[in-house]
């Protein structure tokens, strides 16, 4: 069963003694994160139960570094992986290895917000679910904001994701493992790893509550995070195998497009308008995006899309 959830005003007693006897695992995967890394781990504070934190590794060069920043948390477990593959690859081992009754997961250069862990082992007791997603906030190394994100009401993750303005980052990700499903983070996915995970649940059943409260910082800072770089063939692919309403592949699309954008890629976003044509888009749609591509070249993509995406 899918459906949303929420910590009920009325909660009791019982449901905070339930909440306080969960034991917590948080999974970090790192690759090159020592800068970033130990302010995540900073983040990490709970009054309840006690904290497993398991750093997957994915064959970093600051793997010295790594091992100081480490060796200096005795929370922390460290799993280097023998060779390299991808940071959805070291959610799943870290998922696989956790101990806690509720693992969470935050990306080492994400950090999280007072009070989430206590948040989510309340909501994981209060409401059975074995998978929440929730708000967040975003950084881009100047200012911070609330993610733009309207709440998980139940139904198909896939419109809510894709057609109702809904999202699902991995820092904001958490799972009950006795409850869980069998869901777990796709490794053949390069790019959209939280999505893939989140389409998943839905597939296999699982129940899916929402936190309403941003529980997560996520970084948008520099070029070095994976999603802050175009990755043509894995976002195509990811709409080709994972997406299955048409309309939903060309929001996805336009998205990539305009992400390609905002990061001067112009070559990555005639791609996506190419993917995007045969697939009935609108006529807004259609010379909405030649325009931005063509504002791109003129150097003024930024207003036009400030503009393009203004909140109503």
């Amino acid at each position: 069963m899918t459906e949303a959830g929420g910590i009920s005003p009325g909660a009791g007693a019982q449901d905070a003694d339930a909440s306080a006897a969960l034991s917590v695992s948080i999974v970090i995967p790192t690759w090159n994160s020592s800068a970033t890394l130990p302010r995540a781990l900073a983040s990490i504070t709970d009054p309840g139960a006690g904290i497993e934190i398991i750093v997957v590794d994915d064959q970093s060069d600051d793997r010295a570094s790594l091992h100081a920043i480490v060796e200096a948390d005795a929370r922390v477990i460290l799993i280097v992986k023998p060779e390299r593959t991808n940071a959805a690859h070291s959610r799943a081992i870290g998922l696989e290895r956790a101990t806690g009754d509720v693992v969470l997961f935050l990306d080492s250069d994400d950090h999280y917000l007072p009070g989430h862990i206590a948040r989510r082992r309340a909501l994981h007791a209060a409401t059975g679910a074995s998978v929440v997603v929730g708000r967040f906030r975003l950084n881009d190394g100047r200012r911070e904001w609330d993610g733009p994100m309207s709440a998980y009401e139940g139904g198909s993750i896939e419109a809510y994701l894709f057609a109702r303005g809904g999202d699902a980052r991995s820092s904001t990700l958490s799972v009950a493992r006795a409850a869980l499903r069998g869901t777990t983070f796709d490794a053949r996915l390069a790019k959209h790893q939280d999505w893939g995970f989140a389409l998943a649940a839905c597939r296999n059943g699982e129940r899916i509550a929402f936190d309403p409260d941003a529980g997560a910082v996520i970084s948008i800072a520099g070029g070095a995070r994976m999603s802050a770089r175009s990755h043509v063939e894995a976002s195509l692919g990811f709409a080709r195998d994972h997406l299955t309403q048409e309309a939903h592949r060309r929001r996805f699309l336009i998205g990539r497009l305009r992400t390609s954008l905002r990061l001067g890629d112009i070559g990555a976003a005639r791609r996506f308008r190419a993917a995007l044509m045969p697939l009935h888009p609108s006529p807004r749609e259609r010379w909405g995006s030649a325009a931005m591509i063509v504002a791109a070249g003129l150097g003024i993509a930024a207003p036009l899309h400030r503009l393009l995406t203004r909140r109503r």
